[in-house]
C-alpha cells in the first residue's frame, strides 16, 4: 500500500471523528428545543445532501476527487469555526440550528462521492479491497468510539466546543491532503457536456451495465432492510421484549463488532474469490441472523443474533464496495459513487415510514420484514450471472 494513503486516511479518519461528535452535539440541542426542531435539523442535513450528490459527482469527475475533497475540508474547516462564534454569540436557537445542518449537509453532498472514489487513486486491482476494508473498519472504529466521547465533549465544551473541534479536524485534514500525491490520479479532463447532461450519462451508464445495474439495485434494498435494523426494529424490539437502554445498545454494539471483525480481516488478507458470490453470501447471512433476532426474547441471545448479522453485513460491504468501484470506468468514478451514496439515502427514507407502519403488527414482524427483504438481495446478486463469475483483487 502506497504510505500516502494512510497519511489521507488519517485525516479522513480524524474529521469523520468531528462530524460524528458534532452530529451528536446538534442532535442533542435540537432535542432540547422539541422534537419538531429535531426533525427539522434532521431533514435539513438530509434534504439538501440527496438533493446535491448527483451534482458533486459530476463536479468529482471535472475537477478530480482530491481537488473537491481539497476544496471542501477548507470550506467545512472555516464554516464550522464561524457557526462556532455565531453560536457562542447568539446562542441556540433553532434557525441556527437549522442553518448549519443544511450548510453541512450541502457541502457533504461533494464530499461523499469524491471521497468514496479517492482510494481508487492509491490502489490498482490487487490491493483495492484492502485499501477500502482499512477505510471501512477505521469509520466503524470511529461509529463506536465517537458516541460516549461525543457525549463527554458535548458535557464538558457543548456545542461551541464541538464545532470547535470539527474545525480543527478539517483544517488538518487539508494540511495532509495539501501534502500527499495520489499516485494514479489521472487528469481531469472536462467533457465540454453540461452538468445535466454528465449526470445523466452516469446514470445511463450505471443502467447500462450488469454488474454496476445488480450492485445498484442491491445496495438499494440492503439500505432499505439492513440499515433501520440497528436505528428502528432494535429499540422496538427492545421495548416490547423488557430490555432495559444498555441491553438494546450492546445488540447494536454487537453488530458493529461483526461487521468490523470482517472488515479487518479483509483489510488484512483481501477478499474471498468471487466477491460478488461472497456479498450475497452476506446478505444472506445477515438475514439469517435478522429473522434469529426476531425470534428471541432473551437480551443475550440477541445479541449473539446482532453479531451473526453485522458478519453476514461485514462479508457484504467488504467485498461489494471493492466490485464496484473496481467495476467504474476511471472517467466516472464520482458520479457512479454519487449514485451508491443516493442508493443508499432514498430507500432508507421510504423504509423507515413502512417499517414504522408494519411494527404496528409488533416489533418482530418488522424485524422478520427487514430479514425477508435483505433476502431478496442476496437472490438478486445471485441472479446476475456477470457478478457471481465477477473477480477483482483476491490476495
Amino acid at each position: 500500500m502506497n504510505r500516502a494513503y494512510y497519511g489521507w486516511l488519517a485525516g479522513a479518519t480524524l474529521s469523520t471523528f468531528g462530524d460524528a461528535t458534532l452530529f451528536f452535539a446538534l442532535g442533542w440541542a435540537a432535542a432540547d428545543l422539541g422534537p419538531q426542531v429535531a426533525g427539522l435539523v434532521l431533514t435539513g442535513y438530509t434534504l439538501p445532501r440527496a438533493v446535491l450528490l448527483l451534482a458533486g459527482g459530476v463536479l468529482g469527475d471535472r475537477w478530480g476527487p482530491r481537488r473537491v475533497l481539497l476544496t471542501c475540508d477548507f470550506l467545512l474547516a472555516f464554516l464550522t469555526l464561524l457557526l462556532a462564534g455565531a453560536f457562542h454569540l447568539v446562542g441556540t436557537t433553532a434557525a441556527l440550528l437549522l442553518l448549519t445542518a443544511a450548510a453541512i449537509g450541502t457541502v457533504d453532498a461533494f464530499v461523499l462521492p469524491a471521497a468514496g472514489a479517492f482510494p481508487r487513486l492509491f490502489a490498482d486491482d490487487n490491493t483495492l479491497p484492502k485499501a477500502m476494508a482499512l477505510r471501512t473498519s477505521t469509520q466503524q472504529v470511529v461509529t463506536l468510539a465517537a458516541g460516549p466521547l461525543g457525549g463527554l465533549l458535548v458535557a464538558v465544551a457543548g456545542l461551541v466546543g464541538a464545532l470547535l473541534v470539527d474545525g480543527l479536524t478539517f483544517l488538518v485534514s487539508f494540511v495532509i491532503l495539501l501534502a500527499i500525491k495520489p499516485p494514479l490520479a489521472t487528469t481531469a479532463v472536462p467533457s465540454g457536456q453540461s452538468a445535466l447532461k454528465e449526470a445523466l450519462d452516469g446514470i445511463r451508464l450505471a443502467w447500462s451495465e450488469p454488474v454496476l445495474r445488480a450492485l445498484l439495485l442491491t445496495v438499494g434494498l440492503t439500505a432499505a432492510f439492513v440499515l433501520p435494523v440497528t436505528s428502528l426494529c432494535v429499540p422496538l424490539l427492545a421495548r416490547s421484549n423488557g430490555w432495559n437502554a444498555s441491553q438494546a445498545g450492546l445488540v447494536v454494539g454487537a453488530t458493529v463488532v461483526g461487521s468490523l471483525l470482517v472488515t479487518v480481516g479483509v483489510a488484512r488478507l483481501g477478499t474471498f474469490a468471487l466477491p460478488g458470490t461472497t456479498a450475497a453470501a452476506g446478505c444472506l447471512l445477515a438475514a439469517a441472523g435478522m429473522a434469529a433476532l426476531a425470534m428471541s426474547s432473551n437480551a443475550y441471545a440477541a445479541l449473539l443474533c446482532g453479531l451473526v448479522q453485522g458478519v453476514g453485513v461485514g462479508l457484504f460491504t467488504s467485498h461489494l464496495a471493492p466490485l464496484f468501484v473496481a467495476s467504474t470506468p476511471r472517467s466516472h468514478l464520482t458520479r457512479l459513487q454519487s449514485l451508491l451514496a443516493l442508493a443508499q439515502t432514498l430507500p432508507l427514507v421510504a423504509s423507515m415510514n413502512l417499517l414504522g407502519g408494519v411494527a404496528e403488527a409488533g416489533a418482530p414482524v418488522a424485524v422478520l420484514t427487514c430479514a425477508a427483504g435483505t433476502t431478496l438481495a442476496g437472490a438478486t446478486l445471485l441472479s446476475t450471472r456477470s457478478v457471481r463469475k465477477a473477480n477483482v483483487g483476491v490476495s
